[in-house]
């Protein structure tokens, strides 16, 4: 596959950073990844959180971008004149750029896999954790001088739900099961080696089964067209009282609403890193809902898995230059 032209005249493009994440400004700004980068072209790189538009505005002169912040369908057309490359620094471009937009535009996407694997279940792992044994409750219950204290579950010998056995939910599933859990598994294709990594009872079982007997459910699907929306109301009225579900893949996996609704109910405990919108409004009801732990998408921001990011993202780009995209997804 050869990639197009940067720019009719233009011998070393124009690479940008339009801001996002601190850490990966810095890398980009200092240091080998910023020396790579400019061995290529000039680069620019800005460091704090644009909105959409102002993601767009610093794009519109770049020739190759790299980006982890969200692009309208508009946007992108803002760039058709010169952008060719939008090199995603993470792995769900999908939610973030409208792939095909970008396709009929030209302009080639890529995205970055494996980064985060562990970094990602170890969140889940926490999260669990936490929502198991009340450990936001407890924090703030010592700080206003209540020691009265409540029991929590113990995770050993309760079953764990894992939906989506993916590169997460793999490492996700070895994880709960050094804890004891009973491993449960989802996934739309056969996991052949499901005992070798959840134990020998683990089972694959359909998505219903799971979530009716599941005493907490881990979902680590990726988002596509196949997975939007697939928990519904109805599957949520599955879980029974005191399940515990944690999101730290995609918000939009659970049906709008959905997740609000059945928390109102009081008799399901929620633990999630990821939503939709980023960030949430402040009227949102899941600020509100009881029995929750909300973090802000931190799953993948550890300095491990963000140097990794980081360094995916720069391969993507000098694959372009040099003609031979990798991990194009548009």
């Amino acid at each position: 596959m050869t990639s197009p032209p940067v720019s009719p005249g233009v011998t070393r493009p124009h690479i940008v950073f339009p801001g996002g994440e601190p850490l990966l400004s810095a890398l980009f700004s200092e240091g080998p990844l910023a020396d790579r980068l400019h061995s290529l072209g000039t680069v620019t790189v800005h460091h704090d959180q644009p909105t959409a538009d102002e993601a767009t505005t610093r794009l519109v002169d770049a020739d190759l971008a790299i980006i982890g912040t969200h692009l309208t369908p508009e946007g992108l057309g803002r760039l058709a004149a010169r952008t060719r490359l939008l090199a995603f620094a993470g792995t769900g471009a999908a939610s973030y750029i409208d792939l095909p937009t970008a396709r009929h535009l030209g302009i080639t996407v890529t995205n970055v896999t494996g980064y985060g694997d562990r970094a990602v279940a170890e969140l889940a792992l926490a999260l669990l954790l936490a929502a198991a044994r009340g450990v936001l409750d407890g924090d703030r219950a010592i700080r206003t001088g209540d020691w009265t204290g409540f029991p929590g579950p113990e995770l050993f010998g309760s079953t764990i739900g894992v939906v989506g056995v993916g590169a997460v939910g793999r490492v996700f599933t070895t994880m709960v099961a050094a804890l004891g859990m009973r491993v449960l598994a989802y996934d739309a294709r056969p996991v052949a080696d499901l005992t070798a990594l959840g134990g020998p009872t683990a089972r694959q079982v359909g998505l219903e089964e799971l979530l009716a007997v599941s005493d907490a459910v881990s979902l680590h699907l990726p988002l596509n067209d196949a997975t939007r929306g697939l928990l519904t109301p109805r599957h949520l009225d599955l879980l029974r009282p005191g399940t515990i579900l944690v999101n730290t893949a995609r918000a939009e996996l659970i049906a709008p609403g959905a997740l609000a609704a059945r928390l109102a109910r009081g008799d399901l405990r929620a633990a999630c890193d990821v939503f939709d919108p980023e960030p949430l409004p402040a009227d949102d009801p899941l600020l509100t809902a009881p029995n929750t732990v909300l973090t802000p998408h931190l799953g993948f921001r550890t300095p491990q898995a963000l140097g990794r990011m980081a360094e995916g993202a720069v391969e993507c780009v000098e694959a372009f230059v040099a003609g031979r995209p990798v991990r194009v997804v548009s």
